[in-house]
């Protein structure tokens, strides 16, 4: 539970610092002096943040708190609503990074084999709910089987 409130706590941060960095408040404060370990607290976000933040944006404020609790501590179950803007909007890419990106945390790199496994569980169950006819990635294929009669004269 403390590491769901981590999380939440880091996500709200994320959020509350991009919205600030759009709306300009953030220049109305003093610069910092440099701390000690030479970085700055008011430190522009790579492009690769930027691209996060992007991504992260596509599933605020419905569902990415839920999304995040169902792939980092499996005590969520994703909506139709939230499984359509994940396939949607935001993409296998964007998913997978974000995932990436957060385990880099110490707080959730021990169970990171858990979290891999249910982002790419919440990924297919979205898959499948989006496009039920579509197998999931990694589904294994049909067995073929002998055609005979009229069938086989269509793949001659």
């Amino acid at each position: 539970m403390a590491t769901f409130h981590n999380f939440c706590l880091v996500l709200l941060l994320t959020i509350s610092f991009t919205s600030m960095l759009k709306t300009g408040v953030s220049d109305k404060t003093p610069e910092q002096s440099p701390s000690s370990s030479g970085e700055t607290n008011n430190a522009p976000l790579s492009s690769y943040e930027e691209y996060l933040q992007q991504c992260a944006s596509k599933l605020y404020p419905d569902c990415g708190g839920k999304i995040f609790s169902a792939i980092f501590f499996g005590n969520e179950t994703v909506s139709s609503y939230c499984c359509v803007k994940l396939v949607n909007y935001v993409g296998k890419r964007c998913h997978d990074d974000m995932t990436k990106y957060i385990l880099q945390s110490p707080s959730y790199g021990r169970n990171q084999i858990q979290i891999l496994r249910r982002s790419e569980s919440v990924w297919n169950d979205c898959i499948y709910e989006d496009y039920p006819t579509l197998e999931p990635a990694g589904a294994p294929f049909p067995e073929i089987t002998e055609i005979t009669g009229a069938e086989s004269k269509l793949f001659i």
